[in-house]
């Protein structure tokens, strides 16, 4: 989740971005007058250091405001790209229906960011992108089996200590009794109870974070 500070932090920039903005166009207009006026005031008189000098030193100002309001709108949009790409957490789901009842979910109860892939390849490469805090997983994906994902991520270092949930239709002893063989920290059957599911979300999210501090 995302602290005060950041918070705080993410809207000061977005504010400077936009004050910065208002500025230039504040600015920007007086100072080509100003320029214009110069230009003009010189072309009538070649040998006037004054005007010279106003004309060095507005131009330079605007060049001034132009260079920061930039830099300001460069901040404002990496601080919005840095935000936008923020992953809580990572379901790799084909359903269309049970990513959004997820997302919906976690989103207004517990204000997490839940990033989507609907295939086992798109979600080992997001997952490598991202490192979210925790990735839930569906068996049945179009191009490759949920288990497979898990040995794929158990693999690379990167991902090795995210936590995964799987979630799915198949409440077979034995295929549950497998996937936590291979790595799954939990294994919850569709449909999920909002309840249940919130209360295992807790308790991975609380001993990953124990982890991490460690």
């Amino acid at each position: 989740m995302k602290t005060d500070s950041e918070s705080h932090g993410h809207k000061r920039t977005a504010a400077e971005s936009e004050a910065s903005t208002l500025g230039e166009a504040e600015l920007r207009p007086q100072l080509s007058a100003i320029i214009e006026l110069a230009e003009r005031l010189k072309a009538k008189s070649e040998s006037d250091e004054n005007v010279q000098q106003i004309l060095i030193k507005a131009r330079g100002l605007l060049d001034v405001v132009s260079r920061e309001s930039a830099h300001a709108r460069k901040s404002g949009h990496d601080a919005r790209s840095t935000s936008d790409n923020r992953c809580d957490v990572l379901y790799i789901e084909d359903d269309s229906m049970s990513f959004a009842s997820v997302k919906l979910l976690l989103g207004t109860k517990r204000a997490l960011k839940v990033l989507p892939a609907t295939s086992g390849e798109a979600g080992v490469a997001l997952a490598q992108m991202h490192h979210p805090k925790l990735i839930l997983l569906d068996l049945n994906l179009p191009d490759t089996h949920g288990s497979e994902v898990i040995q794929r991520l158990q693999k690379d270092s990167a991902t090795a200590r995210i936590p995964v949930i799987v979630i799915s239709g198949d409440a077979t002893p034995s295929q549950i009794e497998r996937l936590l063989v291979l790595g799954a920290r939990n294994y919850l059957t569709k449909p999920i109870e909002p309840a249940p599911f919130l209360a295992v979300i807790d308790e991975v999210m609380q001993a990953n974070a124990a982890i991490r501090t460690t």
